[in-house]
Order: C-alpha cells, then structure tokens, then sequence
C-alpha cells in the first residue's frame, strides 16, 4: 500500500505546482509570426467580464499605434520590448506605464493615456516573461525592477526630459513602490516626481499567500504557510531572489522623502487587497510626516479597474494630483 504525502510533501508539490504556472510564459504558443507569439492564456479565460474587456477602448484610445518600437537590455541583459507614443504637441515631460502581472505593456496605454492632455509623452515596456520582451521568471518586483531601470534609463539617453512621472498597477504598481524606496539616485538623476500606483501590493510573501488561499484545491486546504515557505526557499535556491525581502514596510527608511504618489484601489478588488494601498499611503505620509501622497479607494468589483468603473471621478482626482505636484515643483529630496 502507498504511503500517504506528508504535510511537507504536499507543500512541495504545491509550491512547484504555482511556480511552474506562473512562470510558463502563461501556456505553449498556439502559432507563431515573425513579428507576435499567440498564446492560449488560461488566467485570463476567468476573467471574462464586460467591465475587464477592452479598457482601451472604453477610454477613448482609438488609435494605438505607437510612434515608435523599441527593445534594450535589461540590468542582467534579457531582451525587454517598448513602445514610445509622442504627444501632439511636442513635449519634454514623459509618463512611463508600468504593467501588472500577465499584462504587457499595450494593456497599460489605458492608465496612461488621459495624462496627455497635461502635455505627456508616454512609454510603455513589456516585463520579462511577458509580452515580446525575453523569457525569465516572474519575480514579482525583484527582476521586474531591473527592467524598469533600464526604462528609464533608455528613457534619459534617447530623448531630452523635463520630469518623468510613474504610472503602475498591481505588479507594476508594486514595483514602482519597490523603486521609489531603493533607488533615490536614479529618481534624482531622472527627476522622477510623481507616480500613480494603481491596486498594487505591500508584501509579495502576502500576496502570495493571499493567491494560494484564493486558489488551493481541497487537497492542499491548511498548507498555505508550508507553501509559502517552500516557495520562498525555491526562488532564493533556484533563482537566486529573496522574496521575502520585498515589503513595502520593511523597506521603509525612518527618514527621507520621496516623490508623490496616488494610491488607488478598488474595495472589492479579489486579487490584491485594498488595504495595502491604505497602509502604504498612511506609513510613506507618517515616514515624510506630510500630506503630499494621497489615496483614492472605490466602491469597485475589479482589479485595476477603477479608472473603468468610476471613469469621471478617477480622471479628475489623477489629473488634479498630478498638476498639483507639478504646479508646486516637488521635487524628490533624497
């Protein structure tokens, strides 16, 4: 007679099992252009709802095409793939979009796109392991910021900047956080000034317990904290990313300001919780002792929907921020 799997056992198949999901480039090609690879995208089949579908579209985006495509190495040399879409009228002041998780940088255009009419510039790059940039594992924000820092830095060799201004959501928006606390040289050498940090997350090991519990078959009821820890020891052994060190808390300096940012969230939102986009407001506002970030939660269903479903509201409330903080010249002090 089989042996049953120990609780430990269970851990282990559990954490391989959530691994490999999220870091297969989402499923095996369909077919294949020179130019696009087409996937069968099995997160996304749970997710059909006429609010979450072509939020583009619903912001009035109807031209997409962008002046200009681009691929530059990451800091560890992976391919990353970006698109530039020029203002009207010529502009030295640019928002770079930051997608989230099984996204790419197209998806985004929708969080970016209002802020033209302040007279921004827009890039939008595809993470590693997601659209046309190189496969690599999903670190969550670790790696991720490595692609943003070589945004930005292609950003500041490839054209002349005023200020630049971050918009993220959920992964993306963490790792906008992530940014913001760990690189003020850059900041100030950029002149990063503001950002937008659309349902993102505090913590990864919560997140992903938060998504273990959400999505653990029966078998595996009462293993997320063993999962976790498994998780964690297989991203630092395998891939050499300590997990556990990305959180927003923990990474909070006593002292130092750091440039503005609007915290969204949606109440209901089932994948990150709202509540870390109100604590990450209340401990940057307690840690600069001031006023200047500010938070925004809707009464909303979505994930990194809000602008979708309170339209009006959301526009005026990150136009209005973002002017204000222009308007007052606050720069980062770091």
């Amino acid at each position: 007679m089989k042996k049953p799997p120990s609780d430990q056992e269970k851990s282990n198949t559990f954490a391989k099992m959530m691994i490999n999901i999220w870091n297969n480039h989402f499923s095996a090609p369909l077919f294949q252009t020179e130019e696009e690879i087409y996937r069968l995208d099995f997160i996304k089949l749970f997710g059909f709802s006429p609010v979450t579908r072509n939020s583009n579209k619903k912001v009035g985006i109807d031209e997409e095409n962008p002046s200009l495509n681009v691929t530059f190495p990451s800091l560890d040399q992976n391919k990353i793939a970006a698109s530039v879409w020029l203002n009207d009228i010529p502009s030295d002041k640019w928002i770079i979009g930051i997608h989230g998780y099984n996204s790419n940088r197209f998806d985004v255009l929708y969080l970016t796109w209002h802020y033209r009419v302040l007279g921004y510039n827009i890039l939008t790059f595809d993470f590693r392991n997601h659209g046309q940039s190189g496969v690599d594992v999903v670190t969550w924000g670790y790696k991720e910021k490595w692609d943003l820092i070589a945004a930005i830095n292609w950003l500041k060799k490839s054209y002349k900047i005023d200020h630049i201004g971050l918009v993220g959501t959920s992964m993306g928006g963490f790792t906008l956080n992530y940014l913001m606390l760990t690189e003020p040289s850059l900041i100030k050498e950029a002149n990063i000034i503001w950002g937008v940090s659309d349902s993102a997350y505090m913590s990864v090991p919560k997140l992903l317990k938060r998504m273990i519990s959400n999505n653990s078959p029966g078998f595996f009821e009462g293993y997320a904290n063993e999962t976790i820890d498994t998780m964690i020891k297989i991203y630092k052994n395998d891939y050499h990313v300590n997990l556990s060190e990305l959180d927003f808390t923990g990474l909070l300096e006593e002292k130092g300001q750091k440039f503005p940012i609007l915290y969204v969230h949606n109440r209901w939102d089932k994948v990150t919780d709202y509540l870390d986009s109100f604590r990450m407001h209340n401990e940057k506002n307690n840690m600069e002792r001031s006023t200047t970030n500010q938070l925004k939660v809707y009464d909303g269903y979505h994930h990194t929907k809000s602008l979708i479903e309170f339209k009006e509201d959301y526009l005026k409330n990150s136009i209005d921020f973002v002017k204000k903080v222009v308007n007052n010249n606050q720069k980062p002090k770091v």
